[in-house]
């Protein structure tokens, strides 16, 4: 099988840059896989191909515009499977949804959030686009992250083409209890205690981070390590604000950060809206008890109080401090949910999501094979 794939950039540094590379290095043993992508990062694996696809990098939307033109352009030909990343110019035959930007447009406006002028045009125009592709996607197939995700294109793009449910996969050997030993070295840096509480959010910060920092506020003790790449200084003088200064620790983004993850003893993400979010089952992955707000994908795996937490609201600060308090003054329920956090996240391997993603595949080909009789 000859296999195309389209993304901005080709990495394993996260998202569906990540979901690329694991897809291609696999497939690549037994297929012909090429790479259509602007950056590339780690390109020595497997057999893969790549070709450039030139795009103007000054920003979101200059890279959002310039890939989709430049990808038209160059679009793969003679493959038995293009598969594209959700917008990255003409569909592919394959389609993974990785986010629905009209909805998380509707739940920034719906819970308050300040978007600034750039990001407003941005997640307009990119709502727009996306409508345009799946609705004219017929013969398409497309997969989607979570069956949230799922529900989102059909309600906000009435997507017409069929939808596989498969989950994002986790390196089970990257993010794993043994980060553990981590712990000690990242708890001395911060100044944190042995004995102390960590909690640990991870992502865009608007995805719940005041949400947290104003949980804190309602406990004596512990600490909050936000790791993002979002703007720290609102966030800090929020948690001035709340006093809790010297206890929340705004830290930017790693490639390390399955060793935070070791660091910390419960991960939180009361955001507001996520395809998936793959730090939740990175942290499940390494043994942590996690709290997670139902608007996330990842949410679809946790049976509360069996493997994790779930918020019945993501705004609710007092229901998430409820949780934080009950998990740091009962070690052994926190353990137990981290135990059984782990199990399933063994179940989410990046062979599996390619196994499920090749079945797809084999649908595709076996369909425009009957129609070309």
């Amino acid at each position: 099988m000859r296999i195309a794939f389209v993304v901005h950039d080709y990495h394993r540094a996260g998202g569906h840059s990540r979901y690329v590379a694991e897809l291609a290095t696999r497939f690549s043993q037994e297929h012909e896989v090429h790479v259509f992508a602007n950056r590339f990062e780690g390109t020595g694996e497997g057999r893969v191909i790549f070709h450039r696809v030139p795009a103007l990098r000054s920003n979101v939307m200059t890279t959002l515009f310039t890939f989709a033109i430049s990808s038209a352009f160059r679009a793969p030909k003679g493959f038995d499977v293009v598969h594209s990343q959700g917008f990255c110019g003409r569909a592919g035959n394959v389609i993974t949804t990785h986010i629905c930007n009209e909805a998380w447009r509707r739940s920034l406006k719906g819970s308050g959030l300040r978007q600034t002028m750039r990001e407003s045009i941005f997640h307009f125009v990119a709502s727009k686009l996306e409508k345009q592709m799946y609705a004219g996607a017929r013969h398409s197939h497309v997969i989607a992250i979570s069956k949230r995700v799922a529900r989102d294109i059909v309600e906000c793009y009435a997507c017409p083409s069929p939808i596989h449910r498969i989950y994002h996969g986790v390196d089970l050997e990257t993010f794993s209890p043994c980060a553990r030993r981590f712990r000690a070295k990242h708890r001395q840096e911060l100044g944190i205690a042995e004995t102390e509480t960590v909690f640990l959010y991870v992502g865009d910060l608007r995805k719940g981070a005041r949400q947290c920092i104003r949980a804190l506020s309602r406990l004596a003790a512990g600490h909050l390590v936000l790791v993002s790449r979002s703007s720290p200084e609102p966030y800090r003088a929020l948690a001035h604000e709340a006093g809790v200064s010297r206890r929340v620790h705004l830290l930017p983004p790693t490639n390390q950060v399955n060793e935070l993850y070791g660091a910390a003893d419960v991960f939180l993400l009361p955001t507001p809206y996520d395809a998936f979010a793959m730090v939740v089952t990175e942290a499940m992955a390494c043994g942590l008890p996690v709290i997670v707000s139902p608007e996330a994908g990842a949410s679809e795996l946790i049976e509360h109080d069996v493997n994790g937490l779930l918020l019945k609201n993501a705004a609710d600060g007092q229901e998430l401090a409820d949780h934080m308090r009950a998990l740091q003054i009962e070690p052994e329920r926190a353990a137990r949910l981290g135990q059984s956090a782990r199990r399933t996240a063994e179940l989410l391997s990046w062979d599996a999501v390619a196994v499920e993603t090749m079945r797809v595949y084999q649908e595709v080909v076996a369909q425009a094979d009957k129609r070309r009789l």
